[in-house]
């Protein structure tokens, strides 16, 4: 969890990291060290991603992408029917959001972006 931590402090500055009992992280690692990380937080049948975030010289090659796609595995393993993510309207991974089966709902300056299980 330490490791985490320090991450999310690098990544994002203001956010308050709040482990509950029934989250999952995921972890990609280059060489042993952390480098980015999806944090997931199951409720019944809904899933949040609670954080995504990879360290700024690592962008671009596809560890969000793969940290998404083990998130999204697991929570239509553990039953989610939707999931849920929140992102600022100018957040340029949304484009990556909207590949993965995401839609989009506004409010505001933040997106609400939704996913529903594949059949």
């Amino acid at each position: 969890m330490p490791a985490i931590e320090e991450m999310v402090l690098v990544l994002f500055p203001n956010a308050k990291l709040r482990n509950l009992p029934y989250d999952v992280f995921f972890i990609a690692e280059r060489s042993g060290m952390p480098i980015g990380f999806c944090h997931l937080r199951m409720r019944d049948d809904r899933c949040y991603i609670s954080g995504l975030g990879v360290l700024a010289h690592y962008r671009e090659h596809g560890f969000g992408t793969a940290l998404m796609r083990e998130a999204l595995a697991y929570a239509d393993k553990h039953g989610a029917r939707v999931t849920y993510l929140k992102v600022r309207a100018l957040n340029t991974a949304s484009k990556l959001y909207l590949s993965l089966g995401f839609f989009e709902k506004r409010m505001g300056e933040t997106l609400v972006l939704v996913r529903k299980r594949p059949s």
